[in-house]
């Protein structure tokens, strides 16, 4: 695409799993940086977590931006936000997390038909506090009751969210049980969707509800994508600059 459109600048966005250090990522990612190269382009890329830039939904994503070769190399945002990702922190921005409660608060949103949780475990939801999931059904977290073992399903499974923290990270194509769900108990509706990616209220999807569900799922949510782009806009603004292959150390380990 690069070589054959030639623009000036580009982002790239992808998961970030790419950048794993796995025997399927790191040669298709090291590979991805030689071919960009190799059709005049300098680059960067980084991990760029939504949550650090004001986005209520913990989704991290791979962006690579970059440059012809005769044009200055595009800089990413520096986060606004700070947090919890996981079991460590994230960001390092002045201000905290968006919650989801935040996000959602005063929003009405009509029922949906499809929100019932259903499938072989839905009717265990209610029992799972906010922010917590299927593991709240283990020995090891001492119920008295256990129908699961410890770590032997994903840890979207059965997820709920929690109204003081930020969602996790929204599926496209998500199963019966698979969340996050809202913390009523239910699946999250689109208006609720659109909030969480920071799509505007009055955005419009075509499709129907699992289409819709798709959309989200694989997009880019508006806010980080304004910010990136800014940052790429803001480069090409500020005049040339030294030109770099590959300045993230780990890509050029990759390569």
């Amino acid at each position: 695409m690069l070589a054959e459109a030639r623009p000036r600048w580009f982002i790239l966005e992808n998961v970030y799993a790419l950048t794993f250090r796995n025997k399927a990522s790191r040669p298709a990612f090291a590979r991805l940086l030689e071919e960009i190269e190799a059709a005049g382009y300098s680059h960067r890329w980084k991990v760029l977590n939504a949550a650090d830039y004001g986005v209520p939904q913990l989704r991290p994503r791979l962006f690579v931006v970059g440059c012809q070769d005769s044009q200055p190399v595009p800089d990413l945002p520096l986060p606004s936000h700070h947090g919890q990702w996981e079991r460590r922190s994230t960001g390092g921005g002045r201000l905290p997390h968006v919650t989801a409660g935040e996000a959602l608060a005063g929003l009405f949103a009509d029922p949906e038909p499809s929100e019932v949780v259903r499938g072989k475990w839905g009717h265990l939801l209610p029992g799972i506090p906010p922010g917590d999931n299927y593991l709240h059904f283990t020995a090891r977290r001492g119920h008295p009751d256990p129908v699961f073992e410890w770590r032997s399903r994903y840890w979207s499974f059965l997820l709920k969210l929690d109204p003081l923290h930020p969602s996790p990270t929204i599926q496209a194509q998500p199963g019966p049980n698979v969340g996050p769900f809202h913390w009523e108990n239910r699946r999250l509706r689109v208006p609720e969707l659109r909030r969480l990616f920071t799509f505007p209220d009055d955005f419009a999807f075509a499709g129907r509800r699992a289409s819709v569900q798709s959309q989200l799922g694989n997009a880019v949510p508006p806010l980080l994508a304004r910010r990136v782009a800014e940052a790429t806009a803001d480069t090409s603004k500020a005049g040339a600059r030294p030109r770099s292959r590959g300045l993230d150390p780990r890509a050029k380990a990759m390569a």
